[in-house]
């Protein structure tokens, strides 16, 4: 029997939505199932030879639609041409509809457009303002008949993408699932990273993600300038690279706090190093939900989240909710570095919430196979 092709587009580098596919690809029945992949990026993606060596291929898209529409829908005719039963398209905001319209115009099967996102993350002020207008713009342009599944990552990414455009009896939550054994509490990884690291005495505050707008990395180190203020021993780990790294570094020196946050850069062992640490911190402006918010509560540890992230994140009683507001987050902190907490591993509720990838995946394995409509 021949495999089900999937082409996931468009992917890009230091992305939440390319793990959230790798994690999905670690689990699909690879006997029915195929993946490829289109980019917008101008480079060669970190991770093509590891693609490619597990039989996937890149297709890399040389314009963006709005830049050369007659380019872009010829190679993007090209690529889809090549034989695909499902195109997956990843979304955080519109900035047009010719990707869904040219697989609606070559009749392929299965159409997901997907929303992963509530904002556009720019952080130039007036070009975000400028893309939020088009999005809005082009969201009603939007319709049933551009693709043949909706989902989304939790119901604020649905409203956001879709709006009232897609009545939401259409609309699939599709959870951000995880490998929880991967990511369930251990002692052992948590003294090992510990010690490589060099702090084993250290109260460790830590972060995921890239370093960009949306994460909210310079209200971060204003938090953690106040706590250093109360807890000597205390280390910030940045786990994550992005655009605004150079900026955030130049705010670190300012305050004086060099020997205190460690930039990790990219990492492919985040599960270990979330063993290692004490309590995890997500003050996003925005969130679609916060694939790294599901890693950290499996691993047993206490999470604060902005309020801009959506409610179905909680899934233990491990992650609190502040406004953004620093003191509140400094004191908060600082009362978990001086009263402690059980740390136990959390797997079972997690998996209990609905996150267990295992699960999850045969759910896409349905959509992609036609049998959900």
């Amino acid at each position: 029997m021949s495999k089900i092709n999937v082409l996931h587009m468009p992917i890009y580098d230091m992305c939440g939505i390319n793990q959230y596919i790798f994690n999905i690809w670690e689990f699909i029945d690879r006997s029915k199932f195929h993946f490829d992949f289109a980019t917008l990026s101008k480079k060669k993606l970190d991770f093509e030879q590891k693609l490619n060596e597990e039989g996937c291929k890149i297709h890399y898209i040389s314009c963006y639609a709005e830049d050369n529409p007659v380019r872009f829908v010829k190679e993007l005719n090209d690529i889809i041409n090549e034989g695909y039963n499902a195109v997956h398209l990843h979304t955080s905001f519109w900035r047009g509809l010719l990707m869904e319209e040219v697989a609606v115009q070559l009749s392929v099967p299965v159409i997901i457009v997907h929303s992963h996102n509530t904002m556009v993350d720019i952080a130039d002020d007036s070009k975000r303002e400028r893309f939020q207008r088009e999005h809005e713009r082009i969201k009603l342009q939007f319709n049933t008949k551009l693709a043949t599944h909706f989902c989304a990552c939790s119901s604020l990414a649905a409203d956001w993408l879709f709006g009232k455009q897609i009545p939401r009896e259409r609309i699939q939550i599709l959870n951000n699932a995880i490998d929880t054994d991967k990511f369930s509490y251990n002692t052992v990884i948590r003294d090992k990273y510990r010690k490589e690291l060099g702090l084993e005495d250290c109260f460790l505050i830590g972060h995921t993600g890239r370093i960009a707008y949306q994460k909210n990395h310079d209200f971060l180190v204003d938090i953690f300038h106040k706590v250093c203020k109360q807890i000597q021993n205390t280390k910030l780990l940045l786990i994550g690279d992005g655009e605004l790294r150079g900026q955030i570094e130049n705010k670190v020196d300012k305050l004086g706090l060099k020997d205190k946050v460690l930039f990790l850069g990219e990492r492919n062992d985040v599960a270990g190093l979330l063993q290692a640490l004490d309590v995890f911190v997500l003050p996003s402006r925005f969130e679609g939900l916060g694939l790294v918010l599901v890693e950290a509560q499996t691993a047993g540890l206490k999470c604060l989240a902005s309020q801009f992230v959506p409610a179905e994140a909680k899934l233990t009683s491990n992650l609190e909710y502040l406004a953004i507001d620093v003191d509140i987050w400094a004191n908060r902190i600082i009362k978990i570095a001086k009263t402690g907490y059980e740390r136990k591993d959390m797997s079972a509720e997690v998996e209990k919430a609905g996150y267990s990838l295992k699960k999850e995946v045969k759910v896409l394995e349905r959509i992609y196979s036609g049998e959900f409509s």
